[in-house]
């Protein structure tokens, strides 16, 4: 069996002022004009003013021989513009490089192309199979290509031109983040284009957890991201909102950078392992601590100034050890349980067990004869999730449920 990367791994479990300016402003300028410059699809103001139907002709040129089954059919006057241009390479070309929305200027770019599509869409061009679908190139109020990368791209590299219609002059705010649903921008895609100058891939699994933690009722029963669907631009809104995401990021990134050999865990993990202490520290009633969180996750990473097997990181990091080759949504609780918990026993907080490691529920039970019968719940936490900064509260009913079997403690 081959032996699975850390990027593998991590996809399955899913500061300075300088810093700040550089996440925060470049995601704000964007959109900072108006909220009537967003969603303009779903816009009360623009369907307000559509007061005019289309003509019976225009809406037979539409629909054809299906024009009878409509009718009430309302324009709507928008600064959209559309135009059918040839686009020849040296065009194409131009059209890249000049966007700063390209793939040529690294300082603000599009979501990475896929090279695979770039090579499917130059081979059709080369053999002159390129077809008219009616999918335009798209082009923002400013001159950005928001939509067309990979046929610009294609082009270039095929040295061959190609018809294609041109939607210009898009003012929605967020229109860049939806675009092309025949291929979803990730999140990490959609905060890439937006000017995040952190990891985007980190910094958007992290928004995930602090969002889907924000949103859990009973957050001792914390589940992770199971059963949670958000979208790109919710994700670029939350980070907008909650500038500390991207400060927890950086510095987590920087630590690993230096120690990445002693790291035991993703850098999304330890990240937001940092912002929740953060924010529960600042609302707390502890002042004048022995250790920071900056100074304890440290630790936890590097393993820098641990001398003996009694030091709390050193438990913390023992047990990530045994679970270094873990990578699904169970884990990641147990993970992130266990660095909480280290971080309350500084503070003195009773935590779950009175030990860093997690009660995990067992692989297998027993059944009258004997025999082993694997478990659904294999593996899921096994006690109350761990909260920083607060003591430790009661299993969730849920758990209780699940733990009327054997259960296992790694």
């Amino acid at each position: 069996m081959c032996k699975k990367t850390n990027i593998e791994l991590q996809a399955e479990e899913f500061g300075s002022e300088s810093l700040q300016e550089s996440i925060v402003n470049k995601l704000v300028d964007h959109y900072e004009e108006t909220e009537s410059n967003s969603y303009l699809a779903s816009s009360k103001n623009l369907l307000a003013t559509a007061t005019t139907l289309l003509l019976a002709e225009n809406v037979e040129d539409i629909f054809k021989a299906k024009a009878k089954y409509y009718s009430g059919i309302r324009a709507v006057k928008t600064t959209l513009k559309h135009v059918t241009i040839f686009i020849s390479p040296e065009l194409a070309r131009d059209m890249l490089r000049f966007s700063s929305r390209g793939i040529i200027n690294k300082e603000n770019k599009n979501r990475k192309l896929s090279r695979t599509k770039v090579k499917k869409y130059a081979e059709a061009m080369k053999k002159s199979q390129w077809c008219l679908t009616g999918e335009p190139i798209i082009i923002s109020a400013d001159g950005e290509i928001l939509n067309g990368h990979h046929r610009l791209e294609a082009a270039c590299e095929a040295n061959v031109g190609f018809i294609a219609p041109v939607t210009y002059n898009v003012t929605d705010d967020l229109s860049f983040a939806h675009i092309d649903v025949g291929n979803m921008r990730s999140r990490a895609q959609v905060l890439e284009m937006a000017g995040v100058t952190v990891s985007a891939n980190v910094l958007s699994r992290v928004a995930m957890l602090a969002k889907a933690f924000e949103m859990t009722k009973n957050q001792f029963a914390f589940r992770g991201t199971q059963g949670t669907s958000f979208q790109p631009a919710e994700i670029l809104a939350y980070v907008e909102n909650n500038q500390e995401l991207a400060l927890s990021v950086d510095f987590v990134a920087k630590i690993v950078k230096r120690h990445r050999l002693e790291s035991q865990a993703s850098e999304a993990i330890y990240a937001f392992a940092h912002y929740l202490i953060k924010k529960y520290l600042e609302n707390s009633q502890f002042q004048n601590l022995s250790i920071t969180p900056e100074v304890y996750l440290t630790r936890v990473i590097s393993s820098l100034g641990l001398e003996s097997e009694d030091d709390i990181e050193y438990q913390v990091r023992n047990y990530l050890q045994s679970l270094v080759h873990e990578s699904t949504g169970y884990s990641l609780l147990c993970k992130l349980s266990a660095i909480f918990k280290g971080w309350n026993m500084h503070l003195n907080i009773p935590v779950s067990g009175n030990k860093v490691s997690v009660r995990r529920v067992a692989r297998y039970r027993k059944d009258s004869e004997g025999a082993k019968i694997p478990m659904p719940s294999a593996g899921n936490i096994n006690e109350a999730f761990t909260i920083p900064c607060v003591k430790k509260g009661p299993i969730p009913q849920k758990i209780l449920k699940q733990a009327n079997i054997q259960t296992v403690s790694k």
